[in-house]
């Protein structure tokens, strides 16, 4: 392994360019005009959209750029892993089993659960080679590397609390129950179930592929072909999202 895999975070002007060029600028526009083309599914946007989009896709870049180590091992084989995976993907998502959210994974059709085990699969097989790089290197840099999962696990939890809290009051209720508790566990949960709820709206919670892939991306970060076809497949998975319906957000109101 190579001394650059090391870099915990990295930049570089001119290979972030050249980054954001090959893995946004280029493939949005070609994406959405072939989209068009066959009629492939898509948010429609207007020109503010397509704005908005491009500074998100300027500033999650940039983050993943930097904390990727994208400016020590961005590579040929990145690039051309990314265009046929971005397609491929759009392709597969086109099939009539694939039209379906990972919200709805109850009512999934047989086929949809095929691809998703395929693709789980796929995805395990690159962890555990990404982890073997991993601890190839000097210690503590697969504590560190492992470590980084808790980034997104953390967002994801905090965000699914956030749903509990706003949707049934229970951090509120159970403050109050706890104050007032007199009766044990039966009166904290008739105090659970009659504590006003002070929120106006709901909120859900929708994770989406490019954030689970753009995630993931921040994972390819070593020196070696298999990595950096790892990288291109990751980032095109997340661009796919990106180009067909945009940065969507994780926490919605309901």
């Amino acid at each position: 392994m190579k001394e650059k895999d090391l870099f915990l975070y990295a930049f570089d002007i001119k290979t972030f360019c050249l980054f954001f060029l090959l893995f946004y600028l280029i493939p949005y526009p070609i994406y959405r005009l072939i989209a068009h083309r066959f009629q492939w599914e898509t948010n429609p946007k207007s020109a503010s959209r397509h704005w908005s989009d491009l500074l998100d896709g300027l500033s999650y870049g940039l983050l993943l750029f930097t904390f990727g180590n994208y400016a020590n091992t961005l590579s040929w084989i990145t690039v051309a892993a990314f265009y046929p995976s971005l397609f491929g993907y759009a392709l597969i998502a086109e099939l009539p089993f694939t039209k379906t959210s990972l919200p709805n994974i109850k009512h999934w059709p047989r086929g949809m659960w095929i691809v998703f085990l395929i693709a789980l699969s796929v995805i395990l097989v690159f962890a555990g080679y990404h982890i073997y790089l991993g601890s190839l290197l000097p210690p503590p840099f697969l504590l560190y590397y492992v470590s980084g999962l808790l980034v997104p696990i953390s967002i994801l939890m905090s965000s699914f609390a956030l749903s509990t809290e706003i949707n049934s009051n229970w951090i509120r209720a159970r403050l109050s129950g706890w104050r007032n508790q007199t009766n044990g566990e039966e009166r904290t949960q008739l105090l659970t179930n009659a504590f006003h709820n002070p929120y106006s709206s709901k909120i859900v919670i929708h994770l989406h592929h490019w954030q689970i892939f753009y995630s993931l991306a921040f994972f390819t970060r070593f020196d070696h072909p298999v990595s950096q076809v790892g990288a291109g497949i990751v980032l095109a998975c997340y661009m796919e999202g990106v180009c067909a319906y945009g940065f969507d957000r994780l926490v919605n109101d309901g």
